[in-house]
């Protein structure tokens, strides 16, 4: 029987989408326990893979806790917002970079605390280990990137026969999973402080990701489900109509952010594509002679079909208005802002608008949907 896993890509308040694409499929199949062998997640879609794979019983279940979180979601549940918190952090990172006096102190701009609260009460990670156990799930992995080694390392916990990989800066270590390591997986570099497990200290999965797709591979994996955050796929970009304006500090950010959690995802299924054209012309004896154990992988993505920055602009309200200051998403409706604002705006407006379209994307994809669970081979 060919192992579906499913790849929940990062970006922060961003990955709502997710849980609206999953509440359509769980509509779709609504008997279905766990359609996903393999869940590998990054950055927030680590949050939604354990969210998946600690929850009993029935995928819709698992889905609608997932979707009352998100939608009830407020600032202050993700991050200390007060003024005063904030411009304690403040005061922490300018110390740390301007003298040695705050060397110790975590690089952030925003302290998490309530995150690691939040998913204490609602990810039981002794729940994850017992659905492997009983055979439910074959694999369950989060990205995070070591800050000393470079290297993006894939924490999983899965059956008996899965064992670590190593290639290059790219790896996979097998363990069993905890809080530190979804907190280390979601740590927005400069936003939220890194996380240290054994001997180094981790940050958000997507830092140095450039193989978004490969861990779920190494997990066992043979069709993949790929739900990203980015409408670049299905929405041209529009071209100024009018004469250029220096780019502030926020839109600089904004592009190197949406590189990161964006961008390489792109890249990513566009080179497995290209190889599964590869792998189909060449003949299957050839392959047999050459000692290549190779067949296409079949793939699905789903993503936003509307820009979220879009979106985002209408809920600027929703965040703190030191931050908003600090990020030049000062006024409701102004997209400038709102590609940064996007990842750090963890409104439940803004986050039930991203189920809804997640929702209709997927409904939009019904018969792909369809044909990705039940095709054979």
């Amino acid at each position: 029987m060919t192992k579906t896993g499913v790849v929940l890509t990062g970006g922060g308040a961003r990955a709502a989408y997710q849980v609206g694409v999953m509440r359509a499929v769980s509509d779709m199949y609504p008997a279905w326990e766990h359609p996903f062998k393999v869940i590998v997640g990054t950055s927030a879609g680590a949050i939604n893979a354990l969210g998946l794979a600690s929850g009993g019983g029935l995928f819709r279940h698992n889905i609608s806790r997932l979707e009352r979180i998100w939608s009830c979601l407020t600032v202050d549940q993700i991050y200390k917002s007060h003024a005063l918190d904030m411009l304690r952090n403040l005061t922490s990172v300018a110390r740390t970079v301007f003298s040695d006096a705050g060397r110790a102190a975590p690089l952030s701009l925003l302290n998490n605390a309530p995150l690691h609260d939040l998913l204490t009460r609602e990810l039981d990670f002794d729940e994850v280990r017992r659905t492997i156990a009983d055979g439910h799930l074959s694999a369950v992995g989060v990205n995070a990137c070591g800050y000393t080694t470079g290297q993006n390392l894939c924490f999983f916990d899965g059956h008996d026969g899965l064992k670590s990989w190593s290639s290059g800066q790219r790896a996979g270590a097998r363990t069993i999973l905890e809080l530190k390591h979804v907190l280390a997986s979601s740590a927005i570099p400069t936003v939220f402080p890194p996380v240290a497990i054994n001997r180094e200290y981790f940050g958000d999965g997507v830092t140095r990701q450039m193989a978004h797709i490969s861990p779920a591979i190494h997990l066992g994996a043979e069709r993949i489900l790929v739900i990203g955050v980015s409408s670049n796929r299905r929405v041209v970009p529009a071209r100024p109509d009018r004469a250029p304006v220096q780019p502030t500090f926020s839109h600089v950010v904004s592009h190197i952010f949406n590189g990161m959690f964006l961008d390489t995802l792109d890249y990513d299924t566009d080179r497995l594509r290209l190889i599964n054209q590869l792998v189909e012309l060449i003949p299957p004896d050839q392959l047999q002679d050459a000692g290549l154990d190779l067949k296409p992988l079949r793939l699905l993505e789903i993503s936003p079909s509307e820009e979220i920055d879009q979106i985002a602009a209408n809920y600027l309200d929703g965040l703190p208005l030191l931050l908003r200051n600090l990020i030049g998403a000062t006024t409701v409706g102004d997209r400038n802002g709102a590609s940064l604002a996007s990842y750090v705006l963890f409104d439940h407006r803004f986050c039930r608008d991203l189920i809804n379209l997640g929702y209709r994307d997927a409904q939009a994809q019904a018969r792909e949907i369809d044909e990705f669970f039940h095709e054979s081979g």
